[in-house]
């Protein structure tokens, strides 16, 4: 008895150690699973965006500096999961962006504009935002602005100057949009926030010289105003397409004076093409003298002061009185350099102001435009812009000499110009709704 008793006794022992065991095994697994699944929350990926999502952010992405295109992407992702159609968001309101009827009556971009227009809502989201943040600011509370600001969205402006900080109850919004905007900043078409140090750096491509078949319509664009002249046309569709008609850009733009369509539809001739740089380039001409024109009250150089709104919109350059942010002062380094290029090519010759350089230290085509110079030539006859043209030429488009296959400069982003004509925004009139 005492045999089989201690028999029992042993085997029960071993029984209860394996169970224990066992369960050590389990609560390591369980354990390890919730460390992974922990670890997963760490980095969320969001959804997959549409076209006409990506080019609305690109545009609304220049709002003020706090805000970048993949922040806003995060945003959405986190407050709409990206449905236009959102009856109820995360903070309460509804669409795509996630607002309330009163924040869409305030911050709508242009009259008339509706909330289910991508463009119209991502904009709207875009100035309420920097309006939260030049508010927090204001009351002196400390802080990441964008964190600050996304607070004050989902929990309101009060709560967050009450607290401030971003309160308890806004911290797993703040950070889901953070980690969702962390996802899109890695996605190739979010990689121009990085392109602007190497822009800045002189990487941009070395100018080439102007196709002859180029010289009648950038001649022509040179002279629809005093303040833009022909060398500063080229410089620019340098600096916009590398001279490449056939350009379908990252954010939409279209061509080789990359018009976003909205912008090419308002102004071009009725009819005509966007891909025939013997229309698109006087157009962009007849553009550039309009904001010339508008922007004329603001200090500084009037065409470069034009060059900033077509590459950051007239609502932003007004905003800031000027020159915007660093990316549009390296777009304009880019053009004055290049502009400086075309100076010496003499078919381009005729009497203008000097365009000045914001930077001349650092140009991207500085390097000996002496080589590359294009040979004198008697200079060609300003074409007459045509009525209309093919739907896509094959024959007319101007390529850059294969020499030159690097591509354009990766932060010439499509413009943003929102705002009604005399508005606080700025802007022209247009044929069909106003998105300057």
């Amino acid at each position: 008895m005492r045999g089989f008793g201690l028999q029992r006794i042993t085997g029960t022992g071993r029984g209860l150690i394996v169970g224990v065991a066992a369960v050590i095994v389990l609560v390591l697994v369980v354990g390890l699973g919730w460390s992974f699944a922990y670890a997963g929350k760490d980095t969320l990926t969001g959804r997959a965006l549409t076209g006409d999502q990506l080019t609305a952010l690109s545009r609304a992405g220049h709002a003020c500096p706090a805000v970048s295109s993949a922040r806003l992407a995060g945003q959405l992702m986190a407050e709409s999961e990206l449905d236009p159609a959102a009856a109820r968001t995360e903070s309460g309101g509804r669409g795509i962006a996630g607002l309330t009827d009163e924040q869409w009556r305030r911050w709508a971009p242009w009259p008339g504009a509706q909330r289910e227009d991508t463009d119209a809502a991502l904009l709207a989201l875009a100035h309420l935002m920097c309006n939260l943040v030049g508010e927090l600011r204001t009351s002196g509370v400390d802080g990441d602005a964008w964190r600050l600001a996304l607070a004050a969205f989902r929990s309101g402006l009060a709560e967050v100057r009450k607290a401030g900080r971003v309160p308890g109850k806004a911290n797993d919004y703040v950070d889901r949009s953070g980690k969702y905007a962390a996802y899109y900043q890695t996605l190739p078409q979010f990689a121009s926030a990085g392109s602007t140090q190497s822009l800045a750096a002189g990487s941009a491509p070395a100018a080439v010289p102007l196709p002859d078949e180029l010289v009648p319509a950038v001649v022509a664009a040179g002279s629809r105003c005093p303040e833009v002249s022909a060398p500063a046309i080229a410089g620019q569709l340098m600096a916009l397409s590398s001279l490449n008609a056939e350009q379908r850009g990252p954010s939409g733009e279209l061509g080789i004076a990359g018009f976003s369509e909205d912008v090419w539809q308002d102004n071009a001739p009725k009819g005509a093409s966007v891909w025939d740089p013997q229309v698109a380039v006087p157009v962009l001409g007849d553009v550039l003298c309009r904001l010339v024109r508008e922007l004329s009250g603001l200090p500084g150089d009037p065409y470069l002061l034009a060059v900033a709104a077509w590459h950051a919109g007239v609502d932003t350059v007004r905003r800031a009185g000027g020159v915007p942010d660093a990316m549009t002062r390296a777009h304009l380094q880019t053009v004055a350099a290049y502009t400086d290029y075309y100076r010496l090519d003499t078919r381009l010759a005729k009497p203008s102001a000097p365009l000045p350089s914001p930077s001349p230290s650092s140009s991207p085509a500085s390097a000996s435009p002496s080589a590359r110079t294009p040979a004198p030539t008697k200079a060609a006859p300003p074409a007459t812009r045509a009525a209309t043209s093919p739907a896509k030429p094959a024959a007319t488009t101007a390529q850059a000499p294969a020499t030159t296959a690097a591509p354009p400069p990766a932060v010439t982003t499509a413009p943003t110009r929102f705002g009604p004509p005399g508005g606080p925004g700025g802007g022209y009139p247009c044929r069909r709704r106003c998105r300057w």
